[in-house]
């Protein structure tokens, strides 16, 4: 069976840095939870957005500019036994401001912005940069615009509502993050 070429540049894509993250073969430990996250966030975003490059997340705590209507919106779903995933990411016009704190409870808010009772569990956050246009140049900051993803988890005890009807709502930080 012949493969779309754009499997294969994904695969190309994500195989440097598949094979930066696992141990050596000396010393093999298991994944911790926060690893195999970031490892799914971050092949989420190459697969999302042909050309994105990842960028390290800043270690000095910043404010969220959630209050500068920079939110982060759920894109994709996985359904799970336990808990469900969910992928969300925001576009903003500074690279270093995340529309989320680090980790913690998120709040859920429906397509007509009313907030939910719902919270999820914010565990991985990613930045990076996308180009605008194909074959943009490195030297040129307005050919790329700079984004953040999230992938936040939600239990599905006691929740009737199917996974997939959270596409399109909206990621908040819990009043206990601010």
């Amino acid at each position: 069976m012949k493969r779309p070429g754009w499997l294969v540049t994904v695969v190309l894509l994500c195989a440097p840095f598949v094979a930066n993250t696992q141990s050596s073969a000396k010393a093999r430990a298991p994944a911790s939870g926060a690893m195999r996250s970031s490892t799914a966030l971050d092949v989420w975003i190459v697969e999302r957005f042909r050309g994105a490059q990842l960028l390290p997340d800043s270690a000095a705590p910043q404010r969220s500019v959630a209050a500068n209507a920079s939110l982060a919106r759920i894109e994709s779903v996985g359904v799970g036994a336990r808990t469900d995933t969910l992928f969300a990411l925001h576009f903003g016009n500074r690279p270093g401001a995340p529309a989320l704190e680090r980790a913690g409870a998120v709040r859920l808010a429906g397509p007509t912005g009313t907030i939910t009772p719902m919270a999820a569990r914010l565990v991985a956050r990613r930045p990076f940069r996308a180009p605008r246009m194909p074959c943009a140049s490195n030297g040129s900051d307005g050919d790329w615009r700079y984004g953040w993803a999230y992938l936040s988890v939600l239990p599905t005890a006691g929740r009737s509502t199917p996974v997939a009807t959270f596409r399109g709502w909206l990621l908040l930080d819990a009043p206990a993050n601010r």
